[in-house]
């Protein structure tokens, strides 16, 4: 049986630890692209600046009130559950302790408290968690493979074996420094095969590794081909981390729009659309590893649905296909009916995608004869019969499959 899991949206936070010097860890928003942020320090051929561009433009992290990001500023234990409360959200596996150096009232409290509860972080045995402490590579690493849940399907031998330094990775790292390893977490720069496991994170390294976490967790767009950065991934495919699996029948798949808009599709009762959407949240498997990644295209048609014993009709969204890193499968799976409506309010359909069938009864239900200003893109699709009376408004995350027949990912 797989499981769905997957990261939370936050409210953006203040800008706290500026003034300390922290990685400042913001919400994370839906990923937009046009990489409006820059800062000063960080060069056009600088060898981090996807990472971290990207991370500050889903306001995942930030830099300071200068303009600058301090790229080779290291960071501390404190910052980085920071960085990691505000990036992930995971299930609590363990209740809270406390740390006789963590006071009350420092500012990082809650942030270190949420990173042990959830898997993160540890103490030490003598009960403190030494937060200004700076974290070497290794324990990032360590501490994002647990706190995500990942392991290693493969030799960790094998995986260890690409480290030119190798024996310097401490006897309790191996197994998680390998899981990192086989899900492309691990970012070496400048030499791809030298780990520098003991040395400690800086800024640029941080944003390296909480970006090539959340590709492996389906959350993120793998760096494309010919980037600098993509040079110094340990394992780079230019696609996210998947393992094969056996989807089952009953399992949910969620979706949504493309690049996660938030549109409206309206169309004709009886109208049948072709249209794609997108997995809206990762596949796992029991072990955590992702066999569906978040924005795979799904291929499919919204389709007619007779209600029987109603007078309303309906429409329901099946599925015919599924890519996943370019490899195309073919699935049986549909989402549940969404009935017909003669309720529209104009406001409604900002932004909609309204097929030309559904445009000529919109002006009716809307009282708005200048329907064309409110559509921004039309749909095609085979127009069956129509009704002059209503159409379906459908939500996009209104149309989460369920699997009918069983079907296999992956080799």
């Amino acid at each position: 049986m797989l499981m769905l899991s997957g990261l939370s949206n936050r409210a953006p936070l203040g800008a706290i630890g500026v003034l300390v010097g922290a990685l400042v860890p913001l919400g994370m928003a839906a990923p937009g692209w046009a990489q409006s942020v820059e800062f000063t320090d960080v060069s056009d051929d600088y060898w981090a600046r996807p990472f971290i561009e990207r991370l500050a433009d889903a306001e995942i992290i930030a830099g300071f009130p200068n303009g600058s990001f301090k790229p080779n500023q290291p960071v501390t234990r404190a910052q980085f559950a920071a960085i990691v409360r505000n990036a992930f959200e995971q299930p609590q596996i363990r209740s809270a302790t406390r740390f006789s150096d963590v006071s009350a009232d420092y500012w990082a409290r809650d942030a270190i408290a949420e990173a042990y509860r959830r898997g993160f972080l540890s103490g030490y045995p003598n009960g403190t968690f030494r937060p200004e402490q700076q974290i070497p590579r290794v324990q990032v690493l360590v501490s994002l493979v647990n706190g995500l849940e990942f392991s290693a399907s493969g030799s960790i031998n094998e995986a260890l074996s690409l480290y030119r330094d190798a024996d310097q990775i401490p006897s309790y790292a191996e197994d998680e420094v390998a899981a990192a390893t086989e899900s492309a977490l691990v970012v070496n720069y400048p030499n791809i095969d030298t780990l520098r496991p003991e040395q400690v994170s800086t800024r640029a390294d941080v944003a390296a590794f909480i970006y090539q976490a959340l590709v492996a967790a389906g959350r993120m767009p793998a760096l494309q081909a010919g980037l600098q950065a993509s040079n110094y991934i340990v394992g780079y495919s230019g696609a996210i981390p998947t393992v094969s699996g056996v989807v089952r029948a009953g399992t949910s798949i969620e979706l949504h729009y493309p690049n996660g808009d938030d549109v409206d599709l309206v169309v004709a009762p009886g109208q049948t659309v072709t249209t794609t959407l997108e997995v809206a949240r990762p596949l796992r498997n029991q072990q955590g590893q992702i066999v569906i990644p978040a924005g795979s295209p799904v291929q499919g048609r919204i389709v007619p649905v007779e209600i029987r014993g109603a007078s309303v009709t309906a429409a329901k969204f099946v599925a015919d296909s599924l890519s996943v890193n370019n490899r195309r499968y073919s699935i049986d799976a549909e989402s549940d009916a969404i009935a017909a409506t003669t309720s529209v309010e104009a406001s409604t359909l900002q932004g909609a995608l309204v097929t030309a069938a559904a445009e000529s009864i919109l002006a009716s239900l809307t009282g708005n004869r200048n329907l064309g200003s409110l559509v921004e893109a039309i749909l095609t699709g085979d127009s069956q019969t129509t009704s002059q009376s209503a159409v379906i408004v459908i939500d996009p995350t209104q149309l989460d499959l369920t699997v009918e027949s069983d079907f296999t990912v992956g080799n």
